[in-house]
């Protein structure tokens, strides 16, 4: 199957996470909720491996390899709590497409790093997607957010700061050092949990005051969805001579289908300004795909 493919499906299922984080994580307490949707995540990972194939080379996956991925534990799990806390407050439609802005990140990175160099098209449909997600931010403020003064966007930006790193950290596991993707997922959804639990033990060591902590369906979902679109993800990944600024681009098509079903869903407004900024993503995805 092709890398752009994997990458699309994987933005199918991460779009899909996107509600049901918001659902989960809306006025509830972010530590319990990411602990929770973690071990479920972690659980149905494990799951399906026992079924589908041989998990004893995961169980013994060397120090390197055990290393790397528990470090890219601590890059997402900050990148979520950064995002649960946005999610709390912002509306979704403003939320996510902040997220989604962490590909102009990893081009700028990955021209520095990995010396990848887009084609014309690609390049055009670059700038599209860039002029999608800064309209998103011009609507935000027709709903009267400050993007400069809303802490809550800071944490959104700071959430995407450290998704872009995840996605260059991605590229190096995946393609330069060549690891296996089951080992480390496997690895990674561990390492996550425990840096979750810790996070909340500490919490209540020092009896920090502690958010209400709600249980809702969505919150097992959330895990189990990420962990699909992880793993579709980084199969994609893992095909020689992917481009990671594009290939993290692709996988924010998400922010399409969370924006139709999450106004819907969440009953958002100021759709139509909102619209036209999602039109100039489409248009870039589109572009994207062209070889």
């Amino acid at each position: 199957m092709d890398w752009t493919a994997w990458i699309l499906a994987s933005a199918v299922f991460l779009a899909f996470y996107d509600l049901a984080k918001k659902s989960s994580v809306r006025d509830n307490a972010v530590l319990p909720t990411l602990l929770c949707s973690t071990f479920f995540g972690g659980a149905a990972f494990v799951a399906v491996s026992v079924c589908f194939r041989d998990v004893g080379p995961m169980l013994h996956p060397g120090g390197r390899l055990l290393g790397l991925a528990l470090l890219k534990s601590v890059i997402v799990a900050t990148s979520w709590i950064f995002t649960f806390c946005a999610l709390r407050t912002l509306p979704i439609t403003i939320a996510t497409p902040i997220r989604a802005s962490a590909p102009a990140l990893v081009f700028v990175a990955a021209f520095f790093c990995y010396g990848e160099v887009p084609t014309w098209i690609q390049g055009a449909g670059m700038l599209c997607v860039f002029g999608g997600y800064w309209a998103f931010s011009w609507a935000g403020r027709h709903e009267g957010i400050d993007f400069l003064r809303n802490r809550a966007v800071w944490f959104a930006i700071a959430g995407m700061c450290c998704s872009a790193c995840s996605s260059m950290w991605d590229k190096y596991l995946f393609q330069i050092l060549g690891l296996p993707v089951e080992p480390v997922q496997f690895w990674f959804q561990i390492g996550l949990f425990a840096v979750y639990g810790v996070l909340l033990a500490g919490r209540t060591l020092l009896r920090l005051p502690h958010d209400r902590f709600e249980w809702r369906w969505t919150i097992p979902c959330v895990g189990i969805l990420l962990a699909m679109a992880d793993w579709l993800y980084f199969k994609g990944l893992a095909i020689p001579d992917v481009p990671i600024s594009v290939g993290s681009l692709l996988r924010r098509f998400s922010v399409v289908i969370t924006f139709v079903l999450g106004a819907k869903v969440f009953h958002e407004k100021n759709l139509k300004r909102k619209g036209l900024a999602l039109a100039a993503i489409l248009v870039g995805v589109a572009l994207l795909t062209v070889k």
